[in-house]
């Protein structure tokens, strides 16, 4: 054998030996196989759990993505399961199925109020363990009303509930500022957290849960049955103890930098009716240790339109503009204020992440609050708020058109 036919296989020999460690496709699954489940719902049971699974019907949609006629039936199909642990849905999936659950698209996790007020802790244990599912899908409650109705619900404009769900409440947040959009990564962190509770939005059923099962919900106008987001819910640790309105949901996000758009309003001394948009709004948060006390410091930004005036109030000068500014600005630090102290009252929670502030500042002063006040430090705690709005457009007209209409 000459060098070179030497060298040459000297040269392969390493790939040849490479191709025996790898494994190809061992655990590879054919998409006819597969049952894409893209919401899961969890209620208590009188042993154990109730879950339900809402699963993609592949025809109906393929059919609608090639241009068919997809819209024929109805798009998902819902299962339920009554079983003494989580994992034990999955098994019991293909007892009825010829194909097997896939998490991996999984849209939103909706869980039963009263399972909810029982606790969660374990319940999520089996999905944060999975493999399969993406932990950035939403997590939210079923107020007043089960996991099961919720996910039995047919939505008209999103032809996938869980879709309807997943979009709603990630556009919601950001333009209302009423909810809040927590995946379940964010919602185990808070958990964990030293000095911050989880919230989760709730979601209810306007109408007949059966009635909104049926294909005829999506084929009316005014469909009989609708699905709302309504009120957030308020952990204390893993079990939920309560729920707050819409104010205290804005004020929340506005001390923790949550909003992105908000809409307030307020009447002038003559009773007109001022409609102001904060388009941006950023909230800067600092802690500060005096005298062995701390402080927190909230400092809100926000640009802001005047959208709406119902009345002859004319904008036709600075020093008006200005009056409208440090008005949202007092109707801003009043949301935050309001927050803070009526969730303090109500649930002597804190779900702010104060306590985790004080902690990432100065883990000594957080030990020494800890230890002089327990868990009601939020009642005492010293908090300062400031904002500073800019009126950055009162729209396409200075004044109303009102006092022009013609006799």
């Amino acid at each position: 054998m000459t060098s070179r036919i030497k060298r040459a296989v000297a040269a392969c020999l390493p790939l040849l030996l490479l191709s025996l460690l790898l494994s190809g496709c061992w655990e590879r699954k054919e998409l006819n196989e597969l049952a894409f489940v893209l919401a899961l719902g969890f209620d208590k049971a009188e042993k154990g759990y109730n879950v339900t699974m809402q699963v993609v019907i592949p025809s109906s949609i393929s059919s609608q993505n090639a241009g068919g006629t997809g819209g024929s039936g109805v798009p998902v199909v819902v299962y339920n399961f009554n079983v003494p642990t989580i994992y034990e849905s999955l098994r019991k999936f293909n007892l009825i199925s010829s194909r097997s659950p896939y998490m991996g698209h999984i849209r939103v996790l909706v869980i039963g109020e009263e399972l909810a007020r029982e606790g969660v802790g374990e319940t999520l244990d089996v999905i944060k363990r999975s493999r399969e599912p993406r932990m950035d899908f939403y997590v939210m409650v079923a107020r007043k009303t089960t996991a099961e109705n919720v996910l039995k619900v047919l939505t008209p404009l999103d032809r996938l509930p869980a879709t309807k769900l997943f979009s709603s409440l990630d556009k919601s947040y950001r333009i209302s500022s009423k909810t809040v959009a927590v995946t379940l990564d964010k919602f185990i962190e808070d958990l964990l957290y030293q000095g911050e509770n989880p919230v989760l939005t709730g979601v209810e059923v306007l109408g007949d849960p059966e009635a909104g099962s049926e294909k005829t919900n999506v084929e009316q106008t005014d469909p009989r049955t609708k699905l709302r987001y309504d009120s957030v819910a308020v952990f204390k640790k893993d079990k939920m103890i309560g729920w707050i309105d819409d104010n205290l949901t804005i004020g929340y996000n506005y001390v923790t930098d949550n909003v992105t758009k908000n809409t307030g309003n307020f009447k002038d001394e003559h009773g007109t009716l001022i409609i102001i948009e904060a388009l941006t709004s950023a909230t800067r948060r600092k802690v500060k240790i005096i005298d062995g006390e701390p402080h927190i410091y909230l400092s809100t930004e926000a640009l802001c339109n005047v959208e709406e005036i119902e009345g002859n109030y004319k904008l036709d000068t600075e020093d008006k503009i200005k009056l409208l500014e440090e008005v949202t600005e007092d109707r801003v630090v009043i949301r935050m204020k309001e927050a803070v102290e009526g969730i303090s009252k109500k649930f002597n929670l804190d779900i702010f992440g104060f306590g985790q502030s004080i902690y990432r500042k100065s883990p000594k002063a957080w030990e020494r609050l800890k230890e002089r006040k327990g868990e009601g430090y939020l009642k005492t705690l010293h908090v300062h708020y400031e904002a500073s709005v800019t009126i950055n457009r009162i729209g396409t007209i200075d004044n109303s058109f009102l006092e022009d209409i013609k006799e």
